[in-house]
């Protein structure tokens, strides 16, 4: 069994763009994600056997999507989870209908889903214990493909392995 999820990977020049507010809010005393860890998730899956990895990875083929980019422009504080995240005012159609699919896929596989409202986010920094107002560029996060993540325990912490990628639609 593998911990599973699908997500959107940074390009280098947004992973780039998101080191300078990581330290500002290092420097803050907030403990930061490592930045090979940065992603936006689009739906997270859990537990996963092999055979439903199988179908997962046949079935994602399938869906047809455009290229994309969402704005990050403010930092929220998520104070169940104890997450400081980049958030998006607004998230485009393209990005909700991924969403969308990949739930229903999901759907159809029994993942029980998170119930509450899609909210596309980059977590910066978890076990955060306050709220940081920070100046900051917004982000401009361009999604060309969408991929399968694994979360996996190493001797270092939490690492994510990209399992799969599917490229934007060219035509």
């Amino acid at each position: 069994m593998k911990r599973l999820f699908f997500g959107l990977a940074p390009k280098p020049e947004t992973q780039k763009q998101c080191l300078p507010i990581m330290a500002e809010l290092a420097e803050l005393g907030a403990p930061l994600v490592p930045a090979e860890n940065l992603h936006v998730t689009l739906i997270y899956l859990g537990m996963t056997s092999p055979e439903q990895e199988k179908i997962l990875i046949e079935e994602a083929a399938k869906i047809h999507f455009r290229e994309f980019s969402t704005t990050f422009d403010k930092l929220s504080y998520w104070d169940k989870p104890d997450v400081l995240c980049l958030t998006a005012s607004a998230m485009p159609d393209q990005l909700l209908a991924l969403v969308s699919h990949l739930s229903t896929l999901a759907e159809k596989l029994a993942f029980a889903l998170d119930e509450r409202p899609y909210q596309a986010h980059a977590t910066l920094s978890r076990k955060a214990k306050q709220a940081f107002e920070l100046g900051f560029n917004p982000i401009n996060w361009q999604a060309d493909s969408f991929c399968l993540f694994e979360s996996y325990s190493s001797e270092a912490g939490v690492k994510y392995r990209i399992l799969e990628t599917w490229p934007a639609a060219n035509d």
